[in-house]
């Protein structure tokens, strides 16, 4: 068996400490771009949702994920997904509230139609 020398076995140990190094830096950057990949996919996917079911209409669809990418920051995505999943569906459709209450002249509009005082 050879035997190897000390400068041997410390020139090994220094390159393998400078080569641990190297590849758990590029593995933290890689966990960090990860990270980010994953926020940026659950904020589209919830913007998404949330313009399908009315909500934030007046906002652009990029726009949403980036304020919901700084939500996502802050801790808060889950507790606006909660909110989203609670939301009916078509919540961007308002329609106008009917009524056939009289209006301040004691007829409501079909009476007031039917007697001749509309149009």
């Amino acid at each position: 068996m050879q035997k190897l020398s000390t400068a041997k076995i410390a020139r090994v140990l220094r390159d393998a400490q400078q080569t641990l190094i190297a590849v758990a830096a590029e593995r933290d950057k890689l966990a960090a771009e990860n990270s980010e990949l994953k926020t940026r996919a659950e904020a589209e996917k919830l913007a998404s949702v949330m313009h399908k079911k009315g909500c934030r209409l007046d906002v652009e669809y990029d726009d949403l994920v980036h304020d919901l990418e700084k939500a996502a920051m802050d801790g808060r995505l889950p507790t606006i997904q909660e909110a989203v999943d609670m939301m009916a569906p078509n919540m961007g459709l308002r329609g106008t509230l009917v009524s056939d209450e009289a209006p301040g002249g004691g007829l409501s509009s079909l009476e007031g139609y039917l007697v001749g005082s509309v149009g």
